[in-house]
């Protein structure tokens, strides 16, 4: 297999990269209403959206990397385990996202440059597993896992503090830091809600069981709900326009978990998705332009 040939496959298939930058592009256009990105440019606007792929790029790679003699046993069917894609293409690839991260940074100002090192550090760490023994990642598997998690609130807080070229956060933008963290916390459940329980044990689904883990991914989505609200309303959306977004969007998540659940087939899976990506983007797309 060609390099090129393998090297889409990695970012369609494990990487996700189609509906990972929807859903990035609808979190860039809530930042630029909030932070007024308009006024700078669109160049601004892409630069933000690049970063953050290039990031979570980064991010994919470091745990396969981390992960591969486990995944070897457990996922051997994967890319880097059938060897599609070597560890070496995949670190290459890694210092090539790196360095356009890096010269973003400098496009969005001197606060950018001085930050970019310390989120790669705690992104290093992260893939170190935070220096804690072997055996917590399997015994605290919550707890872990959440951890893990706050490389999208580190990440969200550095991209404001790149626009701002600043150190100074309003309110509505530690309002909308937990929104985006909320929904990437339900992003990751979703990911590991599967109809049948694995051997790996790394699964939301293997630690609660199917029905555990929906009812927890539906908590985070009415979490992210009522967050949305008081976002909405503090962004000068109209009550109506919020409320009427509120019931329809968590409907469709409700909808496509009972779906998903009920069937109990893989085929459904996809539905699943279809519900977090179209209440994740339809929550932006009001908060950007209601």
């Amino acid at each position: 297999m060609s390099a090129i040939k393998a090297n889409s496959q990695y970012l369609l298939k494990r990487f996700q990269i189609v509906p990972l930058s929807i859903l990035v592009l609808s979190d860039v256009l809530v930042i630029s209403r909030i932070v007024e990105v308009d006024n700078q440019g669109w160049w601004t606007q892409a630069a933000v959206f690049f970063m953050v792929l290039a990031y979570l790029f980064n991010n994919r790679v470091g745990d396969d990397k981390r992960d591969f003699e486990f995944d070897a046993i457990h996922y051997p069917e994967r890319a880097v385990q059938k060897g599609t894609i070597g560890i070496k293409q995949l670190e290459t690839l890694g210092t090539i996202t790196m360095a356009l991260m890096a010269l973003l940074s400098i496009v969005l100002g001197w606060t950018s440059v001085m930050l970019v090192l310390p989120v790669w550090f705690f992104g290093w760490w992260a893939k170190k597993d935070f220096s804690l023994p072997v055996t917590f990642k399997e015994n605290y598997f919550f707890v872990y896992n959440f951890l893990n998690m706050l490389q999208m609130f580190v990440l969200q807080v550095f991209i404001y503090l790149s626009l701002l070229d600043s150190f100074e956060m309003r309110p509505i933008i530690w309002l909308h830091v937990a929104f985006v963290f909320g929904l990437s916390l339900q992003v990751e459940v979703t990911r590991k809600v599967k109809v049948a329980k694995t051997k790996a044990m790394d699964l939301y689904s293997d630690r609660m069981g199917m029905g555990g883990s929906i009812i927890l991914w539906l908590v985070l989505g009415l979490v992210c709900n009522l967050i949305f609200g008081v976002l909405g309303v503090s962004m000068g959306v109209g009550p109506i326009i919020i409320l009427s977004a509120m019931g329809c969007l968590f409907l469709i998540q409700v909808t496509g978990a009972l779906l998903y659940f009920k069937s109990k087939k893989e085929s459904y899976e996809n539905l699943f998705w279809l519900a977090m990506i179209s209440t994740y983007v339809g929550q932006n797309l009001v908060l950007a332009y209601g």
